[in-house]
């Protein structure tokens, strides 16, 4: 049965990507003014962003040509696109969030790239915890059965995408809530689709193998399914880590960062004051 407080939780709009707040999606947790961009922010996203799409175009052009066709085929290709374009949108925002707070004239179009938070959040929810599945899959089962050799490339793509994508959730300002599992378990559903679809259309991987992966033999059906179930169960279990790192994030920033008592202002000081409970109360989200 479900308590009061998971009822109150579980309506409809715990499953939305909506916030009250759309400029948190360009604000660190970190930084004092969370109305703005920080340039120090930006530096880092714009960054990650380059490091993700240089190694994404990288990941196809290793590729033989004989083996370009497959790329798409593999879910290592789908979820490192999936951070390429998460971060791709977030630094669009930031960057011209900060082009439009520091030119005259131009402050609409603040209010304009915030519309893609929406978008954005959507991707994000979904990339995170597939990174973070594809990595202990990788390396726990798919590494040694492949007799794959462990290359820079390899590491980015199936590694250093995980780490990343964690680092983003103790920097960022927006919340995880629990009920977004439901984004990157329909893309696990979609993809188990797809690799039925692919065997039995007759589809190989770029050695042959009728099997994407090793661990997905539709020729044994009652397995792969188990297979892909427990991928689904982990990738649920990783989306509820995420939220509880959110969480932990919140709540060093509360206990270090924020003022225990804030002191009472003079009534002249009362408006410049507002600026700085703003900032107090963005840090207190929920999920």
């Amino acid at each position: 049965m479900l308590g009061p407080s998971c009822k109150r939780k579980l309506t409809l709009e715990a499953f939305k990507v909506t916030h009250d707040r759309p400029v948190a999606f360009i604000a660190s947790q970190w930084q004092y003014d969370k109305s703005t961009a920080n340039i120090k922010y930006c530096i880092y996203r714009v960054s990650t962003c380059i490091l993700f799409f240089v190694a994404w175009i990288f990941t196809y052009l290793k590729e033989p040509a004989a083996g370009k066709p497959r790329w798409p085929i593999y879910l290592t290709n789908w979820g490192f696109t999936l951070c390429m374009l998460q971060s791709f949108l977030n630094s669009i925002m930031i960057v011209v969030t900060l082009i439009a707070e520091r030119s005259a004239g131009k402050s609409q179009w603040k209010e304009k790239i915030l519309k893609l938070y929406p978008t954005y959040w959507v991707i994000n929810v979904m990339a995170t915890p597939v990174a973070f599945t594809i990595s202990i899959i990788y390396w726990t089962l798919i590494f040694g059965a492949e007799g794959a050799s462990f290359t820079p490339m390899n590491f980015i793509v199936h590694g250093l995408n995980s780490i990343i994508m964690l680092l983003d959730v103790c920097i960022v300002s927006y919340p995880v809530k629990v009920f977004h599992f439901i984004y990157p378990l329909f893309l696990a559903f979609y993809y188990t689709i797809f690799t039925v679809s692919f065997y039995y259309a007759g589809g190989t991987t770029k050695t042959g193998s009728r099997y994407i992966y090793p661990i997905l033999k539709w020729d044994q059906p009652g397995q792969t399914m188990g297979v892909c179930a427990g991928v689904m169960v982990l990738m649920i279990i990783l989306h509820i880590v995420t939220f509880l790192v959110y969480k932990l994030r919140i709540k060093i920033h509360n206990r270090f960062f924020l003022p225990k008592i804030d002191p009472p202002l003079p009534e002249k000081d009362q408006n410049a004051g507002q600026h700085a409970y703003a900032n107090k109360a963005m840090a207190n989200e929920y999920v």
